[in-house]
């Protein structure tokens, strides 16, 4: 096997963990019912972006990553109110406390699926969250690839976008296979 193809079989196995663990994470942690979950077959040239949108980079010798979890505005809010576990959250204070939400979302379903990942003594950087609301969409540049699987939930979708150099992806999307195992 190839420098190459270790590389692009490691990076589909990190986004098919990240896919697993959203949705672990969603069910299980947060309680919020998923409908479906599936896969975008092709590669675009925009990325479309829904109402708040959480991006981390993960960095590692072999694994360059920018991840994006774009949220409807229902479930931002179902995910902070899960999230908060009853604590109450005055009007001034929802928006910011929405947005740490699912800052902290990305950060907690990263930083577990790459730990479950089993990457060996390879140290993976995961920078801070930002979130940016209400962008309508990002343009691919030359040598970027864009892939998402989208997530249905009862409180609304979300988008888990995978965004990272052309030769960690094959054009068949097979990261995502078996996501909803």
């Amino acid at each position: 096997m190839s420098d190459h193809e270790l590389n692009s079989g490691r990076m589909r196995r990190l986004m098919q963990a990240i896919g697993k663990r959203t949705i672990g994470y969603l069910k299980e942690d947060l309680e919020i019912p998923i409908n479906k979950a599936y896969q975008i077959g092709e590669d675009v040239a925009r990325m479309q972006l829904r109402e708040l949108t959480s991006i981390l980079a993960l960095d590692a010798a072999e694994i360059r990553l920018l991840l994006a979890f774009s949220f409807d505005h229902a479930l931002a809010d179902r995910v902070l109110t899960a999230s908060a576990d009853g604590l109450e959250i005055s009007a001034d204070e929802r928006d910011e406390m929405r947005e740490e939400a699912v800052g902290e979302m990305i950060n907690i379903v990263a930083g577990n699926a790459i730990a479950g990942h089993g990457v060996g003594n390879q140290i993976i950087a995961i920078t801070p969250p930002v979130v940016i609301k209400e962008a309508k969409s990002i343009s691919r540049h030359k040598g970027a690839t864009f892939r998402t699987i989208e997530v249905a939930t009862a409180s609304g979708m979300m988008s888990i976008h995978f965004v990272g150099p052309k030769d960690f992806f094959t054009m068949n999307l097979d990261y995502a296979e078996g996501i909803n195992e």
